[in-house]
């Protein structure tokens, strides 16, 4: 007889396993759709999918065919298949069910993230009003977004404000909306109007990182918006209130050099840059912190300290410059590559969230900009994927061998389809490492280009400081 703490035990897991589905599938009781989602939480995904795949092959779930599509549209995106899956959801969206808002939303974000603008707009006005509020809002801020890129912004005010319309519990859509909405209404002239959205967003004191980040680009843009108009008090004011850890505080103390810089209060201005000089070399602010320093010392005829700033800097933009050829030959060799594919688990490759945050290797801050597109993204996890197969096709040809319970023609085929299998995904791996390697030294160039510039800059107000210096020696 079995044990009823067990069967009680196993209908809490149903239960609470029945709870985290989404919401299209929550009331899906077919025991083929709990399967799937059962072997998915168990860490089998691809089981999981073809389950579920071969249920509407055989047509066992053709009365729920549009929410196991949709189930299935889901899974193959968590895969990174996104063409498969483009096909799959559209087909879910033409049908026009419930389940179709849902589809289109996903495909919305699909094309977004791809960067293709026009194809997510069109997504996004094939949806009819059955989201979720949280979908809904996701919705529109993304909506708004794509037509304020796009130079509509007519439209895009008007889908940000549907977006604020009455929201009284604040979300990360809304406060990203508000932000938005400011730009937007910057854009059409209306600057009072974005000011006050700007301001209520910065004195938001919270520990919440989304609003402590969007209160330090809105006091930024305050900023610049003062400076531009020269309203240096008001200007001076907003660079303080930022974060000096944040990640646009780089920016702030820049600009709050170059706002006390304007009054000629060149020792006040010294404080941000002086602090700023002191942080990663790699960063392009700190570069431009590192000639900042120098040039205010010698504006305020401190020509001993400007010449040392700026031997200090020229030595910094050598070692930068070493730095560059260190990273490119780790690009040129292949180990930049193998590095950022390591940071992955045998699932991570499927977190979208990983990539972003993943560039630690040795140099990753000189290629962080390319990191962060999705072009490199993508690239990168397909080739992760690539050696993902390539490693199982290894294991499963040694299984193969090992098997004498096959049929030595069974078995010929097998390795030959095996050894085919992995020329291909041999030549795919080699191509797509080609194009990452290419976009990584197109990146380094721009840097190492950028460098000697500076260091050219450096190298002639050295020059020019010793040529006053012996001006004003042959004079006494």
């Amino acid at each position: 007889m079995a044990s009823p703490i067990r069967g009680i035990a196993l209908l809490m897991a149903l239960t609470g396993l029945l709870l985290a589905l989404p919401a299209v599938a929550s009331s899906l009781l077919d025991p083929q759709i709990r399967a799937v989602h059962f072997e998915a939480r168990l860490g089998e995904p691809q089981l999981a999918m073809t389950r579920l795949q071969a249920a509407r092959r055989q047509g066992f779930l053709d009365h729920q065919a549009q929410p196991a599509d949709l189930l299935l549209g889901d899974m193959l995106l968590q895969q990174g298949l996104d063409l498969p899956a483009e096909a799959v959801l559209r087909r879910v969206g033409k049908a026009g069910d419930e389940q179709a808002d849902a589809a289109w939303l996903q495909l919305g974000r699909l094309h977004y993230r791809r960067g293709e603008d026009e194809a997510a707009l069109a997504a996004f006005t094939r949806i009819r009003g059955s989201l979720s509020r949280v979908a809904q809002q996701e919705r529109l801020l993304l909506e708004g977004e794509l037509l304020l890129r796009s130079g509509r912004l007519a439209e895009a005010e008007q889908r940000l404000r549907a977006l604020l319309k009455g929201r009284k519990k604040r979300s990360d859509w809304v406060d990203y909306g508000r932000f938005n909405l400011a730009v937007v209404l910057f854009r059409s002239g209306r600057e009072d109007e974005a000011r006050e959205l700007l301001l209520s967003l910065s004195k938001q004191n919270t520990k919440d990182t989304t609003l402590r980040t969007l209160s330090d680009k809105a006091n930024l843009t305050l900023a610049y918006d003062r400076l531009e108009a020269g309203d240096i008090d008001a200007a001076t004011g907003f660079f303080k209130k930022g974060r000096l850890s944040g990640p646009v505080s780089n920016t702030a103390l820049m600009g709050l050099g170059r706002a006390w810089a304007a009054q000629e209060e060149y020792k006040k201005a010294l404080v941000p840059w002086l602090r700023l000089s002191k942080r990663d070399s790699a960063d392009p602010w700190v570069q431009d912190a590192l000639l900042a320093v120098p040039y205010g010392f010698g504006k305020l005829n401190a020509y001993k300290q400007a010449l040392q700033y700026y031997q200090q800097a020229l030595s910094v933009f050598e070692v930068e410059l070493e730095r560059v050829g260190k990273v490119e030959e780790q690009v040129d060799n292949g180990d930049m590559l193998r590095t950022l594919a390591t940071g992955f688990g045998v699932d991570d490759v499927l977190d979208r969230d990983v990539l972003p945050a993943l560039p630690k290797a040795s140099g990753a801050s000189h290629l962080w900009q390319l990191f962060s597109t999705h072009e490199f993204q993508e690239l990168l996890r397909s080739y992760v994927r690539t050696g993902q197969s390539l490693k199982k096709i290894t294991r499963w040809t040694s299984q193969v061998k090992a098997d004498d319970s096959l049929p030595p023609a069974s078995r010929e085929a097998l390795l030959n389809r095996a050894a085919t299998l992995e020329t291909r995904l041999t030549t795919l791996s080699g191509k797509l490492q080609a194009h990452m390697q290419s976009l990584a030294l197109q990146e380094l160039a721009q840097r190492r280009k950028r460098i000697q510039a500076y260091s050219a800059e450096t190298r002639f107000s050295i020059a020019q400081i010793y040529d006053y210096a012996a001006k004003r020696w042959g004079e006494k």
